[in-house]
């Protein structure tokens, strides 16, 4: 199924100037996210793909695009998805913000 790595190595990535795109409902989002997180929920990305992610201001120009959910299943099929125009560069992260959360990384509440 393609790249997936740990939170410890999701936030390598990150620093290293990877975008992270939340495909969880707007709702979760709301409730906490990881920081600079743009939210684009799967069913969007189902229906839209690539566009999906575009309309929402991510630039996939050149970069990694790490995808989250809450435990990688959902983050898994929109890698999945995107994989044919991003290839190697669509990466899951392993277990989601669940594991993020259990390896003691922080989530941000939006401000709303």
């Amino acid at each position: 199924s393609g790249a997936a790595v740990t939170p410890t190595e999701a936030v390598r990535r990150i620093n290293a100037g990877a975008r992270v795109v939340d495909v969880r409902e707007p709702d979760e989002f709301a409730h906490g996210s990881i920081a600079d997180a743009v939210n684009v929920p799967l069913s969007r990305i189902d229906r839209d793909g690539m566009q999906a992610l575009a309309t929402a201001g991510v630039d996939t120009g050149s970069g990694e695009v790490l995808i989250i959910c809450r435990s990688g299943a959902r983050s898994g099929s929109a890698c999945a998805k995107l994989r044919q125009a991003l290839g190697d560069r669509a990466i899951n992260l392993k277990g989601g913000l669940m594991a993020w959360v259990g390896a003691g990384l922080p989530v941000h509440r939006s401000h709303s």
